[in-house]
């Protein structure tokens, strides 16, 4: 939801914005003992590395004075996964545009140099809507071993500064920004991420520009870098990498005319309170009249709050199916999307707003950032950062958080993707707050097989699978995109061996209550009892990959929600034979109260039984927890990769 803003151009002279642009990184830093490196001693997985990258922010004289940015890069590269590195896009919004593009690709003959300079004809143009263009080249005769350098400036006459990441997928050995930023222009200055500086240098210099009317006016001169700079390695449980990737990242609050005109852009809770209310919600949240007149005599009849919250919930739930766009500030109608029974976010649930408004029942909207956008800051409002709106209802002093947009979710769960930290109420007649939204029920997949296992190697029997909270949800979602047919494949795939002889579910349709499915099914071990038979009797679910790979992890590990999963299987073995092993009683557990694993076997006559339960009771382990987790998952693994022995009686 990011705008640009207009630059207003007023210097009539400077010296010290002119020599910024010296410092600005020239092409043909390449070198032979670059082109010999066959690997990185950092990281010797990398299939790249970032030599060096730099960029310099400056207003440029020669271009009426709008905001420049000179871009260098130069990249080894030291396989071939990372041929595409090789081609590069650039995404321009609407007045932006592209000077001085060079690039260069060097490879090594002997003890030669080799140049293949960028050609204008692998130059690509092409527009995207109205408001973007997209720049794309590609370097030629890339090789294992070749060195890629290339530079262009971005002109821009929109107020705010692009975020500089120093960390990407690759590692890099330096990186650098300078900016030279008027002292009309206040920025708030951020480094995201967990790595530090190795060069922090900001300065002012009070005489770098002469203001027509104004006098001399002051320069804030920053100049940050990092080196060594790992790779970023994407891991399962984790938000947005917009959240950890170390970068320094530009707010701008305010900018001050040469008249001596403030104009903020960054203000307090409270202003943007006041500005979420008028415009971001774009008038649409006074149609109580509109959506009263559509609501079923049904619900408009029934007197208890709750009753009628639920009711309005369900009926705005099914009359809409979400677009899978989320919330914007852009061309919301809720009486047009009403009538086409489609919307964004932000339309579903507007619509729901003033349908409980309208039944004089207490509701605020909220307003949030979801998973997959990052975590906006709390330090001061950046109302841009915010694409997602839910509705909070206060019934007898409780608190619910409803989204209409999903149709699996019962009333007052919100769908995991909203689960992001902190979000924020907009309350129209007071000043908003700040709330935690967390699951209301809880979440919980249970797992039961009784079967009769025969001389043939043949297991049969019944296979009960109940699902609640967010498991249920996402199981709901899933039946309703498959048929029973195609969904029953699947099962069976994913299960070899096995056949689904008959299956039911119960309270499919029914979002208040868990989901049950009773599956009747034959699993074949394809091969008859011997006089000794090893098995391993973890058929179903079994944790068989740890998702936790790295040697360190700088961020946090976030399951968005706990969870609990209970697997319990009852083998009745054939006459003839004894148990000779079981799998080990274990018991593991996390520091902090943070989860457990738990096995127990036992043995009744002809019938085995075995029970495991495996808990995740936080929602985010630190960085510092990870190798606990890690170690956690891998004896779960041990755990569930055992097995027990069948051994024929002696006669």
């Amino acid at each position: 939801m990011r705008k640009a803003l207009l630059l207003l151009p007023f210097i009539l002279f400077t010296s010290t914005l002119i020599a910024q642009k010296k410092k600005s990184s020239k092409m043909g830093q390449t070198t032979l003992e670059e082109l010999k490196m066959t690997v990185y001693d950092k990281d010797s997985t990398a299939a790249a590395v970032v030599l060096y990258e730099h960029a310099n922010i400056y207003l440029d004289p020669t271009n009426d004075y709008d905001t420049r940015t000179d871009y260098y890069y130069r990249i080894k590269i030291l396989d071939k996964s990372a041929f595409d590195l090789s081609t590069v896009t650039l995404n321009l919004y609407k007045n932006k545009r592209i000077l001085d593009l060079e690039a260069i690709t060097y490879n090594i003959s002997g003890s030669r140099m080799v140049k293949n300079h960028l050609l204008p004809r692998d130059v690509f143009t092409t527009k995207e809507g109205k408001n973007w263009t997209v720049k794309k080249f590609t370097l030629s005769n890339i090789n294992e071993g070749s060195v890629i350098e290339y530079k262009y400036s971005i002109l821009s006459p929109y107020l705010g500064l692009d975020d500089w990441s120093f960390q990407s997928e690759i590692p890099k050995i330096k990186s650098e920004l300078d900016a030279a930023i008027l002292g009309n222009y206040k920025y708030n200055v951020r480094l995201i991420g967990f790595l530090k500086l190795d060069k922090d240098n900001p300065s002012i210099d009070k005489k770098c520009v002469f203001i027509d009317g104004a006098g001399e006016g002051s320069c804030i001169i920053y100049s940050y870098g990092m080196d060594n700079v790992p790779a970023f390695k994407e891991e399962k449980y984790m938000l947005s990498k917009k959240n950890y990737i170390s970068r320094i990242s530009f707010d701008l609050e305010s900018y001050t005319t040469p008249r001596g005109d403030k104009n903020r852009y960054t203000t307090t809770w409270e202003e943007a309170d006041k500005k979420l209310k008028t415009q971001f919600f774009n008038n649409q949240t006074s149609k109580k009249s509109f959506f009263r007149n559509r609501i079923p005599d049904s619900i408009l009849n029934t007197t208890k709050a709750l009753d009628k919250a639920k009711k309005i919930y369900t009926f705005i739930q099914n009359h809409y199916t979400w677009n899978k766009k989320n919330w914007t500030n852009e061309d919301v109608k809720v009486k047009k999307a009403f009538a086409e029974t489609t919307g964004n976010v932000g339309e579903i649930n507007l619509s729901l707003y003033n349908s409980l408004r309208a039944l004089d029942l207490e509701a605020n909207l909220v307003v949030l950032s979801t998973r997959n956008n990052g975590v906006p800051t709390k330090l001061y409002p950046i109302i841009y950062d915010y694409n997602y709106v839910i509705v909070k209802i206060n019934i007898d002093g409780l608190d619910y958080y409803l989204d209409a947009t999903d149709k699996f979710s019962p009333f007052g769960q919100v769908p995991v993707r909203t689960l992001n930290g902190e979000a924020r109420v907009i309350s129209f007649e007071e000043e908003g707050n700040w709330v935690k939204l967390k699951p209301i029920q809880r979440t919980i997949k249970n797992i039961h097989a009784q079967l009769t296992l025969n001389n043939e190697g043949e297991f049969s029997g019944n296979l009960r699978i109940a699902r609640s909270g967010y498991f249920a949800s996402k199981h709901r979602e899933k039946l309703a995109l498959l048929s029973e047919e195609s969904y029953l494949e699947e099962f069976e795939a994913k299960n070899i061996d096995l056949e689904v002889e008959d299956y039911k579910v119960l309270s499919e349709n029914n979002i208040e209550k868990s989901i049950q499915e009773i599956f009747k099914v034959k699993i074949n071990m394809n091969e008859s009892l011997g006089n000794k038979t090893r098995i391993n009797p973890f058929l179903f679910d079994r944790i068989k990959n740890n998702p936790f790979k790295l040697k360190e992890r700088f961020y946090p590990v976030d399951f968005a929600h706990p969870y609990k999963r209970n697997y319990s299987i009852s083998i009745n073995i054939p006459e003839g034979y004894k148990i000779s092993q079981l799998p080990k009683n274990t018991a593991i557990s996390l520091p902090n109260k943070g989860g457990m694993f738990i096995l127990k076997s036992e043995i009744e006559n002809n019938l085995i039984k075995i029970f495991t339960r495996f808990s995740i009771d936080k929602r985010i382990y630190s960085n510092e927890e990870y190798y606990s987790l890690k170690e956690f998952y891998k004896q779960i693994i041990i755990s569930e990769n055992s097995y027990l022995i069948l051994e024929k009686k002696n006669k």
